[in-house]
C-alpha cells in the first residue's frame, strides 16, 4: 500500500528519511551534560589522573633527551677543537658512555611512562563504555513505548553505539592529547629559554608575526571562497 501524506514516515537507519550519516547535535545544556559525565566516570577518576601523570613524565623526559644530547655533542666537540682534526684524538670516553647510558634511560623511561599511560585509559574507555551501555540498556527496558514512536530507530541506536563510541574517544584520546599538547608547548618554550633566550625570543616572536598576517590575510580573503 502505497504512503500517503499523513502516513508517518520511515526513517532510514542512521535517523534520517533514508540512509545517512546521523547529524552530531549539541547538548541543550553544556554544564549539565558534563556534570552527568563526570559523575558517572568519578570511579574512574584516579587512574585517569595517573594516566594524565604518566602522560606528564612521558612529555618532560622526552624533552630533557635532547638537552642531555647537546651535552654529548659538546663533548664530541671539544675533544675536537681541543686535539685538532690531524692530531691524537683523546676523548673523556667515560663520560660519553655515560651519557649514552643516561639518554637510553631517559627515552625508555619515556616510552614506559607512554605505554603505561596508554594501558590505564584504555582500560579506562572500556570499563566506563560498557558501563555506558548497560545503563542504556537498562533505561531502554523501563522507558514507555510511546518514546519510540516519537524517535526513529536510527536516533536511539546512535545513542547506544556512536555517542557511547566518542564518548570513550574522547576519554582515550583527546583529554590525554590536549594535557600532553600544553605539557609539550610550555615545556618546549622553557627549554628554548634556558638553551638561548635570545633566539627564543625570535623564534617565538617570528611565530606570532607570522599568525597575524596570516589571520589578516584569512579575514580578507575568506568572503572570496
Amino acid at each position: 500500500m502505497p504512503e500517503t501524506d499523513n502516513a508517518p514516515r520511515r526513517h532510514g537507519p542512521m535517523g534520517g528519511h533514508g540512509p545517512g550519516p546521523r547529524v552530531a547535535e549539541k547538548p541543550k545544556n553544556f554544564k549539565k551534560a558534563m556534570g552527568k559525565l563526570i559523575s558517572f566516570i568519578r570511579p574512574y577518576l584516579a587512574a585517569i589522573i595517573i594516566a594524565l601523570l604518566f602522560a606528564v613524565a612521558g612529555v618532560v623526559l622526552n624533552l630533557i633527551g635532547p638537552n642531555v644530547l647537546s651535552d654529548l655533542t659538546d663533548v664530541i666537540q671539544a675533544s675536537f677543537l681541543q686535539n685538532g682534526v690531524m692530531g691524537t684524538f683523546e676523548m673523556d670516553t667515560q663520560r660519553v658512555f655515560m651519557l649514552c647510558i643516561f639518554l637510553v634511560v631517559l627515552y625508555g623511561a619515556g616510552l614506559l611512562c607512554s605505554y603505561i599511560q596508554g594501558v590505564i585509559m584504555a582500560t579506562v574507555t572500556q570499563k566506563n563504555s560498557k558501563n555506558l551501555r548497560t545503563a542504556i540498556s537498562e533505561k531502554i527496558n523501563v522507558i514507555p513505548l510511546s518514546y519510540f514512536d516519537t524517535h526513529s530507530i536510527g536516533d536511539v541506536l546512535s545513542r547506544v553505539t556512536n555517542d557511547v563510541d566518542m564518548i570513550g574517544q574522547t576519554l582515550n584520546q583527546s583529554v590525554v592529547t590536549l594535557v600532553t599538547a600544553v605539557v609539550m608547548l610550555l615545556g618546549s618554550v622553557i627549554m628554548m629559554f634556558v638553551t638561548n633566550w635570545i633566539m627564543a625570543f625570535t623564534a617565538i616572536a617570528a611565530s606570532l608575526i607570522g599568525f597575524v598576517v596570516m589571520f589578516l590575510i584569512m579575514g580578507k580573503s575568506q568572503k572570496y571562497f
